[in-house]
C-alpha cells in the first residue's frame, strides 16, 4: 500500500491543509468548501491506491465552528463527483481558541475491495494531469487530474493501480514504483503536484484501448523502454 495503514478490517488514509482558506492570514485564499474538497480528494485517491472504498470520514477542523458545514460540503462534493453516497462524517472543531490561519485534516476509513490481481511490471503506465501547487491549482483547474474518470476506469479495472503524486513530485513516486530506473516524461518530474494534481496510473494492457475514452486530456504514456 502507498500512504495507507491497515487497521483491523479497515484501510486508513489521511491528508491535511494549513494556511489555505478564508482567514485573512492564510497564504492561499480559497473557499473552505474548495479547501476541504481538495484535501478529501487526496484522501480518496489514497483509498483507491490501496484498493479500498471509504466507509467513514473523520474531520478535524482547526478553523472554528463556522467552517464545519463548509468543510463537510467539500467532502460531499468528492463523492458526488464519482457517484457515491458520502459516508458518515464525524470529528471535532477547535472552538476554544480562535486561530489566525485555517487548518483541517481529513481521515477516511475504507474497506478493501476484491479486485483482479496483477503484476506491476506487466501494466502499462501513464501520467494523468499536470504537476500544480498552491495558486496554480485554482488558476489551472482544467489541468488537474479529474476524479470521475479515474474512479470509473478503476471500477472497470481498466486502471489496475492508482498512484497519487503529491508534494514530493513525480520523480519521488517513480522511484517508489520502479526503483532507480530512469523514466522520461514531458512533465516537470521534480515539481510538487500539490493536492495530487497529477496521478500515475497502471493500466491493464488488455484494456488499454479503452483508457483513451476516459482520459482525454493530459494523459501521457511513460516510455516503455525506460521500464525495461
Amino acid at each position: 500500500m502507498r500512504n495507507a495503514v491497515k487497521i483491523g478490517h479497515f484501510i486508513a488514509t489521511t491528508d491535511n491543509a494549513a494556511a489555505i482558506g478564508e482567514k485573512p492570514q492564510d497564504v492561499v485564499f480559497a473557499s473552505d468548501t474548495l479547501t476541504a474538497y481538495l484535501t478529501a480528494r487526496v484522501t480518496f485517491l489514497e483509498q483507491l491506491a490501496a484498493n479500498a472504498i471509504p466507509k467513514h470520514i473523520l474531520l478535524a477542523n482547526f478553523s472554528g465552528d463556522a467552517s464545519w458545514s463548509r468543510y463537510v460540503a467539500g467532502l460531499e462534493q468528492v463523492f458526488e463527483e464519482v457517484g457515491l453516497h458520502c459516508p458518515p462524517v464525524t470529528g471535532s472543531s477547535e472552538s476554544n481558541m480562535p486561530t489566525l490561519q485555517s487548518g483541517l485534516s481529513v481521515t477516511m476509513l475504507g474497506e478493501m475491495q476484491h479486485r483482479t490481481s496483477f503484476e506491476r511490471e506487466k501494466l502499462s503506465w501513464y501520467t494523468y494531469g499536470v504537476p500544480l501547487v498552491g495558486q496554480e491549482v485554482l488558476e489551472q483547474s482544467a489541468d488537474v487530474a479529474q476524479l470521475q474518470p479515474i474512479y470509473r476506469a478503476w471500477c472497470e479495472e481498466i486502471v489496475q493501480q492508482v498512484w497519487p503524486v503529491g508534494s514530493q513530485g513525480l520523480q519521488a513516486e517513480f522511484s517508489r514504483l520502479f526503483g532507480q530506473q530512469p523514466l522520461k516524461s514531458s512533465l516537470d518530474v521534480e515539481k510538487s503536484a500539490g493536492p495530487c494534481a497529477v496521478i500515475v496510473l497502471g493500466i491493464n494492457p488488455q484494456k488499454e484501448h479503452f483508457a483513451q475514452k476516459y482520459f482525454t486530456r493530459n494523459f501521457e504514456k511513460l516510455c516503455k523502454t525506460a521500464l525495461e
